[in-house]
């Protein structure tokens, strides 16, 4: 899989909009906006507002468009888009939960591809935000992970992987896996990213933990787990800066849900208003 990143430094929106709808029977879906990406005026004015709040200055960053790309296979189209919508899922969710989002597939020449209209800020954010090489790389090489580990019938790519050489330490390490030998530690930090990087709400995430057999524990300021009746603090696993950014991000998503949802139910009021009058 290829993942590819551009910026446009101008509110270009309708025009991205205009070339990757440009054949109408491709597929479209949209994250965190209300109108749906057929009616144009609504969907893109969205995005519009969403660009005023960010400050206006030369050379700064509005959008993101990016694409998604599978290697050359045998597979069903049906079957290619599947695994590109699933995989444009884990993306957004990992590079831009809290952004408006437009996706587009295309069959273009046998090459199957996903396209992307990103908001440089997330909704109502005032800040643009902006992943440095490292983080975007790292994004890259989770989702190829992901696709490897999931999508057999693809081939196996590496184009995201450190290729540098062993160290001795990580030498050490390599043989011991080969040996089939891994500290409790190290399955605990791995069990434990995994769900962090897989659970969509605050319920998913604590019954993914709980089915691998870890209790949380809270201690004042302190987090940790427990597994097999021994404590292990966050902190000392390395851990603690993710699982607070994950609950932060719970609470940013239940706080959007509540405000949908408070705007449907004013729409819904509105229109029934309107209807009384008539």
């Amino acid at each position: 899989m290829i993942i590819k990143s551009m910026s446009r430094k101008s509110k270009s929106f309708s025009q991205l909009y205009d070339y990757l709808t440009r054949d109408t029977s491709s597929f479209t879906f949209s994250r965190n906006t209300y109108a749906h990406p057929s009616n144009k005026k609504e969907f893109l004015n969205e995005f519009y507002k969403n660009a005023r709040y960010l400050r206006e200055a030369r050379g700064k960053v509005f959008m993101y468009h990016e694409v998604l790309s599978l290697e050359e296979n045998s597979l069903s189209k049906e079957r290619q888009k599947e695994i590109l919508l699933d995989m444009a899922e884990k993306y957004l969710f990992q590079r831009a939960d809290e952004h408006l989002a437009f996706g587009v597939v295309h069959e273009e020449k046998n090459n199957m591809h996903l396209h992307l209209m990103i908001s440089a800020n997330e909704i109502e954010g005032n800040k643009r935000v902006r992943l440095s090489k490292k983080e975007f790389k790292e994004i890259q090489k989770q989702l190829e992970n992901y696709k490897n580990q999931k999508y057999k019938e693809l081939n196996e790519s590496s184009f995201y992987q450190d290729k540098k050489d062993l160290s001795k330490e990580k030498q050490k390490e390599q043989e011991l896996k080969h040996r089939g030998v891994k500290s409790t530690k190290e399955q605990i930090i791995n069990d434990l990213l995994s769900s962090f990087k897989t659970a969509q709400s605050k319920e998913a995430f604590e019954r993914s933990i709980k089915q691998k057999g870890f209790e949380f524990y809270t201690r004042g300021a302190t987090h940790g787990v427990v597994y097999k009746n021994k404590k292990y603090r966050l902190k000392t696993l390395g851990l603690e800066k993710e699982y607070k950014e994950l609950f932060k991000k719970f609470e940013h998503k239940k706080g959007r849900e509540i405000k949908r949802q408070k705007a449907k139910d004013e729409r819904s009021r509105a229109r029934e208003n309107s209807h009384d009058r008539e």
